[in-house]
């Protein structure tokens, strides 16, 4: 009988319980209440130790503090485990950042390892470590963590690790044959099995858990007894390996061979190394292959790991050229299916051309998202070393640090690559408001238009906007990297922060279509939040909130958490311009908990200011004034110029008249120096205001400026404001004359009801008062004859060759709803608009019908699928389609125009963006938006 079991199996499919463990959980825990801050879990390979202390976490719970991690192995170096618990445990960036870049040091390392150390003593503290399988090298582990982790549980099988140190050491030791049996048994889930088979294959595991598990695998799955020659781990591994078919066997050894074969990988990395065998692996068989023989366990979700007792084993079997011809095959396909990965993925987020890969991008899963890669990031570092830089694999790694600002592990990148990862260093740093003075010898190698980019954004994080733009020019010269995309972007947004903003919308229109084209979902993500900006400055609020809804959609897709904190940001003022100070607010706190999070100190700078017009917006001066302050703080913080004038600014018009008139010189000066010049002539406008009336002489000169930079601006309102104050100073005769009220404003200027009720109530103060004030909200909008409304958001693509668009005759696509969303229908009109001389420009008896035809390209459907329309100007003579999108993002629509014959006149293809709001459609806008004319 089977007199050794002494719990009842466990039903199939359930985990297997802990098995002759209890009584050193217990003990264990007592050491740690009684105050023990690190634990030594010492003993041979396969013993038990990571369930052991496994099972300690859990015993203990969370009263020491949250629980961090790392799988390790015997190579792991200090420097890269230190930075990634300091990542873990949510550290400041900047002074990693810093310490990174130094170079002005007799000795960087030292200094480096000086200031590591210090960051881990400060912000380390009150946690669970658990250092999984320390090897040679964790004594420099141990001795920057004991002073501030609340527990570290250390598992190795080197006993020299805790000598020097405070440590209780605990050895862990082979389980008894009672308990090896059960453990069997409980592996096996078979009942009616001879005690003696289970001695024999407890002994035979050496009581050791994990040949233990291996035995109880084989034993449910043999038929008979095992035979009397089992008496060895090994022959157990034999057991195993004999029932497995030969391409999992070939799958077993490769992950064997592999470097640090001991940490934890994933189903990605499998597939990685057997690519090259022809055929796609069929990954599913593979690991469920393994797995029932216990020979790769689960470590979580989706996380495996191969018992190193058990890649030892397998070694034994390679035959074919020896473990290290094999080691060296499988370390170079892993660093391939690595570059290929992580390139591909990188693509998402800056553009880069693509690259040859073994890997079908067509296939379900082929390309990782940026999320799935970040999963795979320490792995990936893993790869690197100075003997073996792979430029390309820490070029797209570092790409992807940057961008989820992840600044802890893109230094050990940085370091473990030899400096491979500056260039991400410099944009991280000006991230968090470090905006570094590009040394072109810190550089060497990169491509130059990489180095004029990477200048740029430096310069433009500082507010120089001319100086952004002098090294923009210096870059279009320069072959290289940099796609021109970026070059658009940047530019776009320096013009509309300028008060440029046609021509920003010109550049940034421009850079989103060739982000699209060249599948940079993040570079189009920032196109388009720039793009919203330039609309909220032509006051066209509709279209900014679709073109932010785009935006917003982009950043979740690839991961940019500072990209969504800076459309939240920008959301604040679509607020304002809407005349909701409440929503404002709650927004802005909101937003800057977000930068906080992210320690992005210029994003809180804009932030606070928008708070500070929040507040002004519902009277509340004295908390508008606090904002602003802060904001300046800020904005000294990171050296953003541009910003840190604008509050000024903005501060000084809610300060006393005298001491605002010098803040205000000081502005223009300053808004001058950056190349601003909607906050110049915006200045010179405040100053006049704060002279005396009589005195016109003296301010003509500061008033004929402000009216030279507002139509080189084409400002339409700010040129209404000049002409307003030259009125006020010429006195009493001309009032009747040239009131505010009556001056002539062009009919086709976004916002000019509200431009034109200023004016009437700044006039009507200025009559019965000495001290007028021109409203807050009134610099940031522009009037442009040009921006009479929205511009397209439905983008031509391709009209087909050969067919016969008859001269003289446009098509407009004009969206009737608000905000398109997700499973909802959208209603969009199609009409064909003659012009005069064409032939179709006939009384309406005369006009011909056409017949359009919607043909979908995308996950969405159309009802009609077909429509009669009638070239026409007005809106009732189009076809109107509704469309349902049944998936959010870019969808593509085909529309053909068909004589009543049928012959094919025109045929074009329109890209719609559809947001993942959350929230259904708008129906029924009461105002058509154009989405796209031809």
């Amino acid at each position: 009988m089977n007199d050794v079991l002494r719990r009842p199996t466990p039903p199939p499919g359930m985990p297997v319980p802990f098995v002759g463990r209890d009584a050193e959980v217990e003990a264990l825990a007592g050491v740690v209440a009684g105050g023990a801050r690190t634990l030594v879990l010492h003993g041979p390979p396969g013993v038990g130790k990571s369930a052991l202390a496994a099972a300690l976490v859990e015993r203990i719970g969370a009263e020491p503090g949250p629980v961090h991690w790392l799988s390790l192995d015997d190579h792991a170096d200090a420097e890269t485990t230190l930075l990634r618990l300091l990542a873990e445990h949510g550290a400041p960036r900047r002074p990693i950042l810093e310490a990174a870049m130094l170079t002005d040091k007799s000795d960087p390392q030292r200094e480096f390892d000086r200031r590591l150390w210090r960051e881990c003593e400060r912000h380390i503290r009150n946690s669970v470590i658990v250092l999984d399988g320390v090897g040679l090298y964790g004594e420099a582990m141990l001795g920057a963590l004991t002073d501030g982790a609340g527990l570290v549980i250390v598992t190795t099988q080197f006993p020299g690790l805790w000598l020097n140190r405070p440590a209780h050491v605990h050895d862990v030791l082979p389980l008894r044959t009672g308990d090896a049996a059960v453990l069997v048994q409980d592996v096996a889930q078979v009942t009616g099995t001879d005690s003696q088979v289970l001695r024999r294959l407890a002994s035979a595991a050496r009581g050791l858990p994990v040949w233990l598990r291996v035995a109880g695998a084989v034993l449910a799955r043999m038929g008979d007894t095992p035979p009397d020659e089992v008496s060895t781990p090994d022959d157990l591994f034999t057991l195993a390996w004999n029932r497995l078919d030969s391409g999992v066997q070939d799958a077993l050894l490769r992950l064997a061979v592999r470097e640090r074969n001991t940490t934890t990988f994933t189903a990605r990395t499998v597939a990685g190394l057997l690519a090259p065998a022809g055929d796609p692996p069929d990954l599913p068989h593979l690991l469920s292959s393994l797995e029932a023989y216990e020979l790769l366990r689960t470590v979580r979700d989706g996380v495996l790991a191969l018992p190193s007792p058990v890649a030892a084993a397998a070694l034994r079997h390679v035959t074919k050229g020896g473990p290290r011809h094999l080691r060296a095959e499988v370390t170079r396909e892993l660093v391939n299916a690595a570059s290929d990965h992580a390139w591909d993925t990188v693509r998402l987020l800056d553009g880069r051309a693509s690259q040859p890969s073994r890997f079908d991008r067509g296939a379900p899963g082929a390309r990782m998202t940026p999320d799935e890669l970040a999963a795979h990031v320490d792995e990936f570092i893993m790869l690197v070393d100075r003997g073996r830089p792979l430029p390309l694999l820490v070029d797209a790694l570092a790409t992807l640090l940057a961008v989820r600002g992840d600044a802890h592990r893109l230094v050990a990148l940085h370091r473990r690559s030899g400096g491979g990862a500056r260039m991400a260093l410099a944009q991280l740093l000006r991230d968090v408001g470090a905006p570094q003075q590009h040394d072109i010898r810190l550089f060497d190698g990169e491509f130059p238009r990489r180095i004029v980019l990477s200048s740029a954004e430096a310069r433009y994080c500082i507010g120089d906007l001319a100086g952004t733009l002098n090294t923009l020019d210096r870059g279009l010269s320069e072959d290289g990297f940099a796609p021109a995309a970026w070059f658009s972007l940047v530019r776009g947004a320096v013009l509309c922060d300028q008060g440029r903003p046609l021509e920003a919308e010109v550049a940034l229109r421009e850079s989103a279509e060739e982000h699209r084209r060249a599948g940079c979902l993040r570079g189009r993500g920032w196109a388009l939040f720039h793009y919203a900006r330039v609309c909220l400055l032509l006051n066209r609020p509709q279209q900014a909130d679709h073109l932010l809804g785009q935006a917003l959609q982009a950043m979740r897709t690839v991961g940019d958490e500072r990209g969504r904190n800076w459309i939240a940001t920008e959301r604040i003022r679509l607020h304002l311009l809407r005349r909701d100070g409440a929503a404002a607010t709650l927004g802005a706190q909101e937003a800057l908990a977000a930068h906080q999070r992210a320690e992005d100190i210029r994003g809180m700078g804009w932030t606070c200011q928008y708070l500070g017009l929040a507040h002004a917006l519902q009277g509340r001066l004295a908390e508008a004034r606090v904002a602003m302050r802060s904001a300046t703080r800020h904005f000294k913080a990171c050296a953003d110029l541009l910003g840190a004038t604008w509050t000024r600014h903005r501060l000084a018009l809610l300060s006393e008249i005298h001491s605002a008139r010098r803040q205000l010189l000081l502005c223009c000066e300053e808004f001058d120096g950056v190349g601003c010049s909607l906050g110049q002539a915006w200045s010179l406008v405040e100053i006049v205001l704060r002279s005396e009336r009589s005195s016109l002489t003296r301010y003509d000169v500061p008033l004929a400026r402000a009216e030279e930079l507002f139509e080189g601006l084409n400002d339409q309102a700010g040129l209404a404001w000049v002409r307003t104050l030259r009125a006020l100073h010429e006195g009493p005769p001309t009032y009747q004359r040239r009131v505010a009220p009556r001056q002539h404003l062009p009919t086709n200027i976004a916002g000019r009801e509200q431009l034109q009720a200023d004016l009437t109530e700044f006039w009507r103060a200025a009559v019965h008062s000495d001290t007028p004030v021109i409203p807050l909200h009134a610099r940031d909008t522009m009037a442009s004859p040009d921006s009479d409304g929205p511009k397209p958001l439905l983008k031509y693509l391709a009209s087909t060759a050969g067919l016969s668009a008859t001269p003289g005759c446009h098509v407009r696509l004009t969206l009737l709803d608000d905000s398109p969303s997700a499973h909802a229908p959208t209603r969009i009109l199609l009409r064909v608009i003659p012009e005069e001389d064409h032939p179709w420009s006939a009384p309406a008896d005369e006009e011909p019908w056409l017949t359009s035809v919607a043909v979908p390209l995308t996950p969405l459907s159309v009802e009609p699928p077909s429509a009669l329309l009638r070239p026409s100007r007005h809106a009732d003579q189009g076809a109107e389609f509704d469309i349902t999108p049944h998936r959010s993002g870019t969808h593509v629509i085909r529309f053909t125009a068909l004589e009543r014959t049928g012959t094919v006149l025109q045929q074009v293809e329109t890209e719609l963006e559809i947001p993942d709001s959350g929230r259904p459609a708008g129906l029924a806008a009461p105002h058509a938006t154009s989405l796209w004319e031809r």
